[in-house]
């Protein structure tokens, strides 16, 4: 059958009297267990608070950092900076590179290569070997 303008718009307005939009029910099948899963993650990390460590005396800091470097260890710095929030950054992970005058240069972890000053530093330690598995192995 063949439609002419007038008869296709007058069709279409009864279409859409009789149709009923079920609104944001027809979305819900999009709500996979994946998006549920990054908006927890999403959710956990705005609510992630990270404690404040033992402030750490400049000596103190310096002696684990040269043990770190001697041994070429992990650490994880706090840096005495603090969010908008007033709570502290997460710990920067990683191996010393090297100094240079004031300077300490940190390979971390994630974001790469960064250099900071021991002024900056509010907590130091030395970390175990990075884990290469999170799950055990099943034979």
């Amino acid at each position: 059958m063949i439609y002419d303008d007038e008869s296709a718009e007058r069709l279409f307005m009864e279409a859409k009297q009789v149709y009923q939009d079920r609104g944001m029910m027809k979305w819900i099948g999009f709500y996979l267990s994946d998006h549920t899963a990054v908006l927890d993650q999403e959710s956990k990390e705005r609510n992630h608070i990270n404690i404040e460590k033992e402030q750490m005396t400049l000596e103190e800091i310096g002696e684990v950092l040269q043990q770190a470097y001697l041994k070429n260890k992990r650490i994880a710095i706090q840096l005495e900076t603090l969010n908008d929030e007033g709570n502290y950054l997460d710990d920067l992970v990683g191996k010393i590179f090297g100094q240079k005058e004031e300077q300490i240069y940190l390979n971390e972890e994630e974001r790469g290569m960064l250099h900071l000053t021991i002024e900056q530093i509010h907590h130091v330690e030395i970390l175990g070997p990075k884990k290469i598995l999170d799950q055990t192995i099943i034979k």
